[in-house]
């Protein structure tokens, strides 16, 4: 894994659980695509907990959307919880705070919402303050 960030998988019953601890930015992105790509390999529910992430650029949303995308189309469900101030701001100034619109608990999975075009957008965690 890249040096700027710090990426630990762990696996449970109930998924597996990817915590980034760092900036998510064109040189760490990479990293947590690998790491992504590896999780939703095994078929399990993926949840990826960003409350250390304190820095998001815009190669880190459109990894995000495209993680969206991705799990839209096919089950296991995905949750994103700890979108910090910054995080969070990027999200709101690009309309993408979709992202941020629902709460559960970090070890709560939900299912995908289906509809006639498909699973819905996948369930987002805001634990910081946008102001």
């Amino acid at each position: 894994m890249n040096d700027g960030i710090r990426i630990t998988m762990s696996h449970d019953p109930e998924g597996t659980v990817i915590t980034v601890a760092g900036e998510l930015d064109m040189d760490t992105c990479p990293s947590l695509h690998q790491a992504t790509t590896a999780a939703a390999a095994n078929g399990a529910p993926l949840h990826l907990d960003l409350i250390r992430v304190p820095f998001m650029d815009v190669i880190a949303l459109h990894l995000l959307l495209g993680l969206q995308r991705d799990f839209q189309r096919r089950q296991p469900p995905l949750t994103i919880s700890g979108f910090q101030r910054q995080p969070a701001r990027l999200l709101t100034l690009t309309s993408n705070d979709h992202l941020l619109r629902s709460t559960p608990p970090r070890d709560v999975i939900f299912p995908p919402v289906f509809s006639e075009s498909g699973p819905g957008p996948i369930r987002a965690c805001c634990t910081g303050s946008l102001m």
